[in-house]
């Protein structure tokens, strides 16, 4: 599952003359280099994929768009003068502007079927006996389809946090309500490591940044798979099940294998996959708890993303049952190549069109966030009977909610998003998430 994806802007699209062979991505630091056409004018006069872009003719470039805007713009003969950031050192590099239509102009875009094909956990895992699927589609934009259990409360679509960066959720509950299968969060940002150039801007672990285009990223040192399973999988269980308690982990080395040779990054980028199981307490029963996560990080240090999630929750004795359901979903997961090709044109359009659209999806967003804290409640209803339940009160929209009390510590975000904590500490995913405190009746 593709928690985020990267459109690249291209400077020399069919949009205007101006062409120096150049892909252009946004990330935590700024606009970076992420390809340079050999041959080209870019790579003539000696710009290398990994420089980061401040300015072009003394005029700071704020986003991959400007960039690539402000390229187009110009007229060939003409030069740019790039100011660069390479190895800590300021640089200026000046490229003749070359003709649209000339040699060497070629960049990849994302592929169509990138996010198509196999799934990267085991696809041999058989389907449990007893139990029919039936197809989910993302209610939003129709992006993907996969199979879910029929009969199951299922809830999942494609949350937004910015233009290009997007993440598919789903989640599955049983009839009995015992058995949770859990696949993305919608509320995960990118990441962006802590870096010397960042931390004199100010950015320091735990800071919020925005590159552009609406998107969010939380400066974090960089979590491998195996890593990211315990510690977010740790938070996402003890979500819904109390008591929870790290049993086991493991690096899954061939997960991140395949899932590097599935997306075919253009940035050169270091892929990391691991699992970890959990105990926790449900209905007065021990359960069963799983996590496998993937998450990748550009080799230069600049950037680091949780690609893909799955987990479930279980009784012990239905704990293989509940693995085979998430893996039959998981590998059943297909996108749609109309809304690849779409998503690929986010990234050549005009910046107030692309903010336009992500509140369009902000708005549609917050009706299936209600829906996915239902399901959630769902789950967590078979222990109201030994814990309670509360009233709470968001002091920023009046809104009451009455929720289980099998975690004591409550936290919204903006879209209205609801998890619990075990203890005072906010979800470190989370980069609006605010106490949700309890109120009287």
């Amino acid at each position: 599952m593709r928690a985020v994806l990267l459109a690249i802007a291209l400077a020399g699209c069919a949009l205007a003359q101006g062409y120096i062979g150049v892909a252009l991505v946004d990330s935590r630091s700024g606009t970076v280099v992420a390809q340079v056409a050999a041959g080209g004018p870019a790579d003539r006069a000696g710009l290398k994929q990994g420089d980061l872009l401040l300015a072009i003719n003394d005029r700071p470039v704020a986003s991959a768009a400007g960039g690539s805007g402000a390229i187009t713009s110009m007229a060939a003969g003409s030069t740019a003068r790039l100011a660069i950031v390479r190895g800590g050192e300021r640089r200026i590099v000046a490229i003749t502007i070359g003709q649209k239509g000339g040699a060497n102009q070629s960049l990849p875009s994302i592929p169509a079927d990138a996010f198509s094909g196999p799934a990267v956990f085991d696809p041999k895992a058989p389907v449990p006996a007893g139990i029919s699927f039936t197809k989910l589609t993302d209610p939003l934009e129709h992006a993907f389809t996969l199979d879910v259990p029929q009969g199951w409360k299922s809830e999942g679509a494609l949350a937004r946090l910015g233009a290009l960066n997007i993440n598919p959720y789903v989640r599955s509950l049983s009839p009995d309500k015992m058995t949770y299968i859990l696949m993305g969060e919608p509320t995960m940002p990118t990441f962006a490591p802590p870096s010397a150039i960042g931390q004199k801007l100010g950015f320091r672990e735990g800071s919020l940044y925005s590159p552009g285009f609406g998107q969010r990223v939380i400066v974090m040192h960089y979590l491998p798979g195996v890593e990211f399973a315990r510690t977010f999988g740790l938070m996402a269980i003890g979500n819904l099940c109390s008591g929870a308690k790290l049993v086991s982990s493991k690096s899954r080395p061939e997960f991140a294998e395949k899932a590097q040779e599935l997306d075919r990054p253009v940035i050169p980028t270091r892929y990391d996959a691991g699992e970890a199981t959990f105990t926790c307490t449900h209905n007065k029963q021990e359960m069963q708890a799983s996590v496998e996560a993937i998450t990748w990080t550009t080799k230069d240090n600049v950037m680091w993303v949780a690609e893909q999630f799955v987990g479930f929750i279980a009784p012990k004795s239905q704990g293989a049952q509940a693995q085979a359901v998430a893996m039959h979903m998981l590998v059943s997961m297909t996108w749609d190549p109309a809304w690849v090709q779409k998503q690929n044109q986010l990234s050549k359009e005009a910046a107030e069109a692309i903010a336009r659209r992500v509140q369009d999806f902000e708005r549609q967003q917050a009706s299936f966030t209600a829906k996915l804290n239902a399901v959630d409640q769902n789950f967590e209803e078979m222990d109201e009977i030994i814990t309670g339940y509360s009233h709470y009160r968001d002091g920023r929209t009046g809104q009451s909610y009455n929720l289980s009390n099998t975690n004591p510590y409550k936290w919204i975000d903006d879209t209205g998003r609801i998890v619990s904590t075990p203890t005072n500490v906010k979800p470190p995913w989370g980069y609006s998430y605010r106490p949700l405190p309890r109120s009287p009746q």
